[in-house]
C-alpha cells in the first residue's frame, strides 16, 4: 500500500479547510418575514446558522500547519485535531438541519421586531455538502495519523548521510595518525617503514 506523501496531505486538508469557509458563507436557509412594506425575503448563512463550522474551519488550517512544519507528534496532533473537527462539523450541520426555521426566525425578529416566518423554512444544499467535506477531513484525520509515522521514518533516512560524513571524516583522520605514529617509531628502531608496504613485512628494512 503506497503511503501518501506529507505534502499530498496538506494540501488536501488546506483544500477542504478553503471548502468548509465557503460553505460556511453561503446561505443555508431562507424564508419570508412580514414587514410593515410586505413580505420580505429572509435568508441565514451558514456561519451563523451553525457557528462550530467556522470555527472547525480554523481548526482544519491550524492542523495543516502542524502536519507541515511537524514530525510525528505533529502528525499525531493534527490527526485528532481534523477527527475533532468533523465532529464539530456534523454536529453543528445536524444540530441545524434538526430546526432549520430557529436561526431563520431569530434573523426575522431582527428585521421586522417579530420572530416569525410566514411561510416554511427553505434549507438549501450546502449544508449537506458541508456533511460530506465533515466525512473528508475525518479521513484526512486518519490518514494523517496512519501515515505520519512513514513520514518520520522518511526524515529520519534523510538526515542519515549528513551525520554520517563527518564520523568518516573523523576516522580517516584517525587511521592516518595512527600510521604516522607507528612509522615514527619504526624509525626510532632503525626500521625502514615503507618496507611492509613492498611485501618484505616490518623490520626486515636496512638498519641504520
Amino acid at each position: 500500500m503506497t503511503v501518501p506523501r506529507r505534502r499530498h496531505v496538506v494540501v488536501a486538508v488546506l483544500a477542504l479547510g478553503v471548502l468548509l469557509l465557503a460553505c460556511g458563507s453561503a446561505g443555508w436557509a431562507h424564508g419570508e418575514v412580514s414587514t410593515v412594506l410586505g413580505p420580505r425575503e429572509v435568508s441565514v448563512s451558514g456561519s451563523s446558522a451553525a457557528p462550530g463550522v467556522g470555527a472547525a474551519a480554523l481548526v482544519v488550517g491550524a492542523a495543516a500547519l502542524a502536519a507541515a512544519i511537524g514530525r510525528r507528534v505533529g502528525a499525531v496532533i493534527a490527526g485528532i485535531a481534523l477527527v475533532c473537527a468533523a465532529v464539530l462539523v456534523a454536529a453543528s450541520v445536524v444540530g441545524f438541519l434538526g430546526d432549520p426555521a430557529a436561526p431563520l426566525e431569530a434573523a426575522a425578529g431582527e428585521i421586522s421586531g417579530v420572530p416569525e416566518l410566514t411561510g416554511e423554512a427553505r434549507t438549501a444544499v450546502w449544508p449537506y455538502v458541508t456533511l460530506v467535506l465533515a466525512v473528508a477531513v475525518a479521513g484526512a484525520g486518519v490518514v494523517t495519523l496512519l501515515a505520519g509515522r512513514s513520514w518520520q521514518s522518511a526524515g529520519r533516512r534523510f538526515e542519515r548521510p549528513a551525520t554520517a560524513g563527518p564520523r568518516s571524516a573523523a576516522s580517516a583522520a584517525t587511521d592516518e595518525r595512527d600510521r604516522a605514529m607507528d612509522d615514527w617509531d619504526a624509525l626510532g628502531r632503525g626500521e625502514d617503514p615503507s618496507a611492509g608496504t613492498d611485501g618484505a613485512g616490518p623490520g626486515t628494512g636496512p638498519r641504520a
